[in-house]
């Protein structure tokens, strides 16, 4: 869909309506994950890009506008980012993995398939409002409830997060 090959919703069982696009623009991290990871599918020979009609949003705000208004549209964002106004989709990794939606403790387990890690890096132990971060100790090495995980050096520290693809 997001290579352009699919253009209608009627080609998904869906109504005969453009399928309209929505990314975060190419200097996001979000965007690169995206496309390395679904649009690629994870295939360093895959060249595929997104298609030419996407919309490509300068943040988090302007994907969940866009697709809070637009019924046609789809995309996808940081769950942290998805409102009420947006609905999540289960996804797959492959077609013989069971469907998982987005949710704080499926991008922790790793049971959702488009979460990945971030990190905070910093000049020695965090201290002050960043070393309070989530109210986990720094680093932790799970925080119950949190999507927060810590690794074992003091100046990182990882926390998974999804890539939740929604439509209105």
């Amino acid at each position: 869909m997001f290579t352009g090959r699919i253009t209608n919703w009627k080609e998904v069982g869906g109504n005969d309506a453009p399928i309209v696009l929505v990314s975060r623009d190419s200097n996001s991290g979000t965007h690169v994950y995206f496309l390395e990871v679904v649009v690629r599918k994870g295939a360093k020979d895959n060249k595929d890009i997104f298609a030419p009609q996407t919309l490509l949003m300068p943040s988090s705000v302007g994907i969940t506008s866009e697709i809070s208004r637009n019924p046609n549209a789809i995309g996808y964002d940081g769950l942290g980012y998805v409102t009420e106004h947006e609905k999540v989709i289960a996804v797959a990794h492959d077609s013989s993995s069971p469907f998982v939606l987005p949710a704080a403790e499926t991008a922790a387990n790793g049971s959702y398939p488009l979460a990945r890690h971030l990190y905070m890096y910093t000049a020695g132990e965090p201290t002050g409002a960043i070393g309070r971060t989530t109210g986990c100790p720094w680093p932790s090495t799970r925080c119950a409830g949190s999507t927060i995980r810590g690794s074992s050096r003091s100046s990182r520290s990882g926390s998974r997060t999804a890539a939740g693809i929604s439509r209105a």
